[in-house]
């Protein structure tokens, strides 16, 4: 099995090279999973689009890209056109106001979201982040919620940048410089949702309900508020039977 994944590795950097494609191998700097280093390096920016073989590509969401996962065939197509088929996904706005409660991370908010509207809650959607609370955001924990919005089943997930993007993509290493910054930012600031837009779901929730989160299942979505009894026996069917309605609403059945 070593054996195999070496000459994966050694294939890998063979065809990488001969390809002309840039490939920060095992033993360079800048190595690391493909939704971590596109930040740290400033290669993720809003207005992109973004396609990997990494379900958890939604991370790139929190920049005002669109970043979503694709399967091993789907690359190739990237790869060699630089397109992809894809179906357009309906549009979900979860929204959150208010001032967040001490200790409240962003892992809270976003299984608090999934534990509302279950784990298929989101399937056939991009889900865009708004509110108050969401803004109030650093960009680590944005990366938090647009990462997870997979495990809502959603396609991706997003976030307008604004300022807190901004200062944290000054200066990394792919970032514009110069004159190319100030046209960049100026392009960046235009990213956001027009006032009024429709969307196919909107949801809203109150910071002030989030509390800290605890899964007590086999699924994100079995979440609940630290201080909550885990339900047993007819509790818990009750308690299945009411995720079953939210998905039904949510879906328009």
């Amino acid at each position: 099995m070593t054996n195999c994944r070496e000459k994966q590795v050694e294939k890998l950097t063979e065809n990488c090279n001969r390809h002309g494609i840039s490939l920060y191998g095992l033993n360079h700097p800048w190595q690391g999973i493909v939704h971590v280093i596109g930040p740290e390096l400033g290669i993720t920016q809003p207005g992109l689009t973004m396609v990997c073989g990494d379900s958890h590509t939604s991370t790139h969401g929190a920049f005002g890209s669109v970043a979503f996962g694709i399967g091993t065939s789907e690359v190739e197509m990237v790869l060699a056109t630089q397109c992809i088929m894809q179906p357009k996904p309906k549009k979900m706005l979860i929204e959150i106001n208010g001032k967040l409660g001490k200790g409240i991370t962003s892992k809270d908010i976003v299984l608090y979201i999934i534990s509302k509207i279950t784990t298929s809650g989101g399937t056939g959607y991009f889900i865009e982040y708004a509110g108050s609370a969401i803004r109030s955001l650093s960009m680590e924990a944005r990366m938090t919620i647009c990462n997870m919005s997979i495990e809502s089943g959603a396609r991706g997930g997003l976030i307008a940048p604004d300022e807190i993007t901004f200062n944290y993509l000054k200066g990394r290493e792919f970032a514009p410089k110069g004159d190319d910054w100030e046209k960049a930012v100026a392009y960046w600031k235009t990213l956001k949702t027009d006032e009024g837009a429709e969307f196919d779901q909107v949801i809203k929730f109150e910071a002030e309900d989030i509390e800290p989160m605890i899964t007590y299942g086999t699924n994100p979505g079995m979440g609940m508020k630290i201080n909550d009894t885990i339900p047993t026996g007819s509790d818990f069917a009750e308690n299945n039977k009411i995720t079953f309605l939210k998905i039904a609403e949510i879906h328009g059945y």
